[in-house]
Parts: C-alpha cells; sequence; structure tokens
C-alpha cells in the first residue's frame, strides 16, 4: 500500500539521519555569555544607557541563536555597581577634571570581576554598551583571564587619550591608555595595579576605522608606535589587505577581544550615535572584518557600544541596531555563503 511505502521511506531515513548523528564525533560546547553595561557617564549625551535591553528586545538571542545552532547563550542581565569613598576621594583629588571618573573606575571594577566569571563558564563573552568607557573593563577582565590576548579596536576614535590631554573632559575616549604599560605611570593614582594588572602588549593593539583622531592620540599613537589602519589607508589599499595585515600582526597563539564601536560604521548605516563621522566603513565592510576575526577561532571576547536611542528618528534608531545586529550576527557565526547543520544530509541519496 502508499501509506506503507511511505512509512518504510520515512523510517529509512529516520535512521539513516540518527546514524549519521551518533556516529560523528561530538563537538565541545560552544556557549555565550552576555552582559549589558548600561553606562552613558563616559561622555555627555544620555541614550547610551538603554541599548543593551533595547538589543534583546530586537531579538538579539534569537538572531545569535540562528546564526550559530549549536551556541548555548547566558543572558546575565545588566550590570550592577556601587561608587565608594575612595573612588570619590580619587576623583576630588586627583583626577577632578575627569567628568564622572569615579563611577567609570567603579563599573570597570565590576565588569572586570563579571568579565572574570563569564570565561569560567563560557568560551566567549559579549559585552553590550554603553558607551566606550566600558571597554577598560571589558579587555581588563579579559586580560586577567587570558594573559596571551590581542586586541582589535574598531572605532572612529582612538579613545587614547590621558587625562592631562583630554580636551572634553569625557571618558569614553580614554578606556585604551588604561590597557597599555607604556601609559601606565600616567595614571599613577588610579590603583591600575591592583585592579588591572596584566597589561596589554603595545605590537598586539591594532586600530580598524580611524577617522577622528585628536593631536595628541595621533602623538601617542606614533610615539609608543601602535598600529592603526585609518579611513585613508583602508581606502588606498582596501579590506582585504587591512585583514591581511591585522591577522599577520597578531600572535597567531592569542585569543582576540575585539572592541567594536558603532560609530566605525559609516553614519548613513549608523546615525544613532553619540559621535557619529561621516566616510566610515559600510556595513559590507564591517561584516568582512568581523568574519575574518572570527574565522581565526579564536576571538573570545566582544564588545557592542555606543548604539544610542534617544539620537536621531525612530528610523534611524532602528537602521542602527538591525547594523548592530548583523555585525554580532556575523561575529559568532553566521556565514553569507551558507551552512548547514543538524540536517538529514542523505536527503540526495547515498553516493
Amino acid at each position: 500500500m502508499w501509506w506503507s511505502r511511505k512509512f518504510v521511506s520515512r523510517s529509512l531515513r529516520l535512521h539513516r539521519l540518527k546514524s549519521t548523528r551518533s556516529t560523528a564525533p561530538r563537538k565541545p560546547e560552544q556557549s555565550l555569555g552576555i552582559i549589558g553595561v548600561p553606562f552613558a557617564k563616559g561622555q555627555a549625551k544620555l541614550g547610551v544607557e538603554l541599548a543593551p535591553d533595547l538589543l534583546r528586545q530586537s531579538s538579539l538571542r534569537q538572531v545569535l541563536q540562528s546564526s550559530h545552532d549549536d551556541l548555548v547563550i547566558r543572558d546575565y542581565g545588566n550590570l550592577q555597581y556601587a561608587v565608594d569613598e575612595p573612588l570619590l576621594q580619587q576623583q576630588r583629588v586627583h583626577y577632578h577634571h575627569i567628568r564622572n571618573y569615579a563611577d567609570f573606575m567603579a563599573c570597570n571594577r565590576a565588569l572586570i570581576e563579571q568579565v572574570k566569571l563569564m570565561l569560567v563558564e563560557n568560551t566567549q563573552f559579549l559585552a553590550i554598551g554603553g558607551d566606550h568607557a566600558i571597554g577598560f573593563g571589558s579587555v581588563a577582565g579579559h586580560l586577567q583571564h587570558t594573559p596571551n590576548l590581542s586586541l582589535v579596536w574598531i572605532d572612529a576614535h582612538a579613545d587614547i587619550n590621558l587625562h592631562s590631554t583630554s580636551q572634553s573632559g569625557n571618558i569614553h575616549g580614554m578606556p585604551v591608555s588604561f590597557l597599555l604599560e607604556q601609559l601606565r605611570n600616567t595614571w599613577q593614582h588610579a590603583g591600575l595595579q591592583e585592579i588591572a594588572p596584566n597589561c596589554l602588549p603595545k605590537d598586539q593593539l591594532v586600530y580598524i576605522g580611524l577617522r577622528d583622531i585628536d593631536p595628541y592620540e595621533a602623538f601617542i599613537l606614533n610615539k609608543v608606535g601602535i598600529r592603526y589602519y585609518a579611513m585613508d589607508t583602508i581606502d588606498r589599499v582596501g579590506v582585504p589587505k587591512i585583514i591581511e595585515m591585522t591577522l599577520d600582526a597578531l600572535n597567531p597563539q592569542n585569543k582576540i577581544h575585539v572592541s567594536f564601536d558603532i560609530d566605525a560604521l559609516d553614519s548613513n548605516v549608523a546615525p544613532s550615535t553619540g559621535t557619529a563621522v561621516r566616510g566610515g566603513l559600510t556595513l559590507r565592510e564591517g561584516i568582512s572584518i568581523v568574519e575574518a576575526l572570527r574565522d581565526t577561532e579564536r576571538v573570545q571576547g566582544v564588545d557592542l557600544v555606543e548604539i544610542n536611542p534617544k539620537l536621531g528618528s525612530e528610523r534611524d534608531v532602528r537602521t542602527t541596531v538591525e547594523s548592530g545586529l548583523e555585525i554580532l550576527k556575523s561575529m559568532f557565526g553566521y556565514r553569507r555563503s551558507g551552512r548547514w547543520s543538524n540536517i538529514d544530509t542523505g536527503i540526495l541519496g547515498s553516493d
């Protein structure tokens, strides 16, 4: 009977699928810890503190899950922190000309501990800002867990100002200066040796996408000898060459931290951000860069920062969020060339 033949055929397909799955070697679990860091005090424009929850409401978890079927996702909620009197004293005595120094340090101290916890419990982590001031704690915590680390900072800005060189006093323009050994003596009252003892080697930092560099930042980058690929270099040699030079610069034995400021993208595709600069990366270029880093299979930590839902129209916000999700989707597994897993590979018959 037709139904009998159909049942037998279906049984054979299920048996083949079961056999294929049972004999395939089991991959180690890949897990991703997510922490929202709704910190907005590194700059003057409120709104970035809303981004972690907005991304969640925009199906962040579903987007990441669909890009990688076997990814186990653990959302740790939003970071909590408290400012204590010693930090307020540091601010009053040594760093009073920096806006919200005590809050910055309290947030990042808590983030350092949170990152260490997530890397004990997961193979990767994602920190969602908030402004880019959180890059200090995210990378510093990563360095404590994984001292052999390379950092790719994708941004329109270098964020390497010192407290003595910043004209604005906005500390989201300073987080990288806390991480490098060569600049530690400029923060001698910040207690970095206790809270962030591991430094990032200068030759394991690469910037991509810079196009708004302060004079003192340009001096520091060149004096210290840090690799940076500004947009004029990208325009001249192209993204494939930038990717090649970046990967050549990174120690192939190191894990990688990718800190992605949404303003690295051109304001046409990421308008809702506090310090947008025209002439940035296209979305395709941004995706190409994170795809290449992902394919090293060494990316262990990622930041996505500076989406500000209070800036621009509803359409601007939607465009910016969608661009951020596209970057994260590609970062954690989506392949434009296609992929397959957990399917009946016998549908075309046996060879």
